[in-house]
């Protein structure tokens, strides 16, 4: 990978969070309870409280590609190959960042395609507006089509990822913003589906804990992620809140892992990532150079790098003015490097 410098300086300690601001940095504090909604939730109340330590974390975002994705999301590293694949939903395009940095599209859909993952064969699984897909990556060309889920048209999955059995999970939303009627399905090797939770506004990011007993997911319309206990057939155990986070840092979207059980998050409209410990406390925030962040994912050498996707859609002029890389991707280098996300099987 074309990454020849990754900053990684140490963070502080400080009572208050950074957010950008046409490339200002403004200083905004929280209280023990800026973030509570709703006082007698009793969740909300634990989550709110782990906000009272916040760190300014002086790495450096790299950019590694000009991609320019209108929508750019589902970042998979395949360490096979070196490549790093991902998606431009409302593009209907399947990237992929070479070693020698050149991104390549591999394919192209009228659809909106939405979440991307490996298989253990080696080629992506990937949604296709309401429908999930196999694409063969040596012929490039589809192999294998689900039905689609849902017949109106504003639905589509959004994000997704595989789970430690090798199934595909991914969320349904509707892109009308209907009132919670999204929905996470999971999808086994005859890409036959079944719900595995509903009542979502919209379903974003999902991971699982490095034992595969816990996992986390985003519901980018509430602000919020989940945890739940992720049973071996499937099933989601009871979901708890995990994390909320303030409307002024946007909302959560793309998760990824690293190697001490922190879960980063990009913050859509929040122009940063977050990182919280495996207990839901605030460890790190990130600026980022441009608004939108939209997906995450360790890769590289060693899984040292965070690579994050970004988007410009639904950006003004006047907006692509001040952020013209909008939509590029970006790269940084963590203290603690991440795992490897699971494959599905074919």
């Amino acid at each position: 990978m074309p990454v020849t410098h990754l900053a990684g300086a140490l963070c502080h300690p400080t009572d208050c969070t950074l957010r950008a601001s046409n490339s200002q940095h403004i200083a905004t504090r929280f209280n023990e309870h800026s973030s509570v909604s709703h006082t007698r939730d009793l969740d909300r109340v634990q989550v709110a409280e782990r906000w009272s330590r916040i760190k300014e974390c002086n790495y450096v975002p790299v950019k590694v590609a000009n991609t320019r994705a209108d929508l750019g999301e589902s970042l998979v590293w395949d360490e096979r190959s070196g490549v790093l694949y991902f998606v431009d939903i409302s593009g209907g395009r399947i990237n992929g960042l070479t070693p020698d940095g050149e991104v390549d599209c591999l394919y192209e859909s009228a659809a909106r395609i939405g979440a991307l993952a490996l298989t253990d064969r080696g080629n992506l699984i990937f949604t296709e507006d309401a429908s999930v897909a196999i694409f063969d990556v040596p012929t490039r060309k589809v192999s294998q089509h689900s039905a689609s889920v849902h017949p109106r048209s504003t639905y589509r999955f959004n994000d997704g990822a595989c789970d430690p059995q090798g199934r595909f999970v991914t969320g349904l939303m509707d892109e009308a913003l209907s009132d919670n009627t999204g929905a996470l399905f999971r999808f086994d090797w005859q890409l036959s589906d079944q719900v595995i939770h509903d009542d979502m506004g919209l379903p974003t990011g999902l991971a699982w804990s490095h034992d595969g007993h816990t996992v986390y997911f985003v519901d980018s319309a509430a602000r919020a992620i989940y945890r739940a206990e992720y049973l071996i057939e499937g099933r989601l155990g009871a979901v708890t809140l995990f994390a909320e986070t303030p409307a002024e840092l946007g909302r959560p979207d793309g998760l990824a892992l690293d190697r001490e059980g922190g879960l980063w998050v990009c913050q859509y409209h929040g122009s940063c990532l977050l990182r919280y410990d495996r207990h839901g406390y605030l460890t790190d925030q990130v600026l980022m150079p441009v608004p939108c962040p939209t997906s995450c994912c360790f890769g590289g050498p060693g899984m040292n790098t965070l690579y994050i996707s970004t988007a410009r859609y639904d950006m003004t002029p006047e907006d692509l003015h001040h952020y013209p890389d909008a939509g590029d991707l970006y790269a940084i280098r963590p203290e603690t490097g991440g795992v490897a996300r699971h494959s599905f099987k074919e």
